[in-house]
């Protein structure tokens, strides 16, 4: 059997698009570790738009490092809490750092954890992520490419959901059929 040297030098693969996407608190880091991502800072939420602050987000993207953020302000319907969400996921989007040092959100369900994805994909397209935050489409992300399907876990890491949630965040995920 031939092995391809440069294969050697590589990590370990990228999850794909649900793969340790779901987690919480207690399975936070070793799911990460799973994937030789380093351990999360959680980025601390401004008074105005109760979102962090974009710079405080891209120092923490810079040294490779995942950044947990509370999202649901954003989430919430248009204003400046959804310009500032749209904002932290173009940041995220254009870190170039890689896998690992992505955007840990905090979400409540699965239409939340679909709408940051979505968002994810429009922030690194040139689309409209306010649009895509609003109303994502689930069948679509699935069936992209594996690659873009990987891509999109460099702006998301993983998505922090509520202790006892992780079963149903993703078992209301892995229900959705893909195209």
């Amino acid at each position: 059997m031939t092995v391809s040297l440069e294969l050697l030098g590589r990590g370990p693969s990228r999850p794909d698009l649900l793969d340790d996407l779901v987690v919480d608190e207690e399975s936070m880091v070793p799911a990460l570790t799973r994937w030789s991502a380093p351990v999360p800072v959680a980025v601390d939420p401004t008074s105005d738009t109760r979102l962090p602050d974009l710079d405080a987000v891209a120092e923490v993207l810079a040294a490779g490092t995942p950044a947990v953020v509370d999202v649901a302000p954003g989430l919430a319907g248009p204003g400046p809490a959804a310009d500032q969400l749209a904002d932290l996921l173009a940041v995220a989007a254009h870190s170039g750092v890689g896998f690992g040092s992505g955007l840990v959100p905090r979400c409540a369900d699965a239409g939340e954890v679909w709408a940051m994805l979505a968002g994810a994909v429009a922030a690194m397209t040139g689309a409209d992520v306010r649009d895509a935050l609003a109303g994502p489409d689930p069948a679509r992300l699935l069936g992209l490419s594996r690659s873009a399907r990987e891509a999109i876990r460099d702006v998301i890491t993983c998505v922090l959901v509520p202790d006892g949630r992780v079963d149903a965040v993703s078992a209301d995920l892995a229900s959705v059929d893909a195209p």
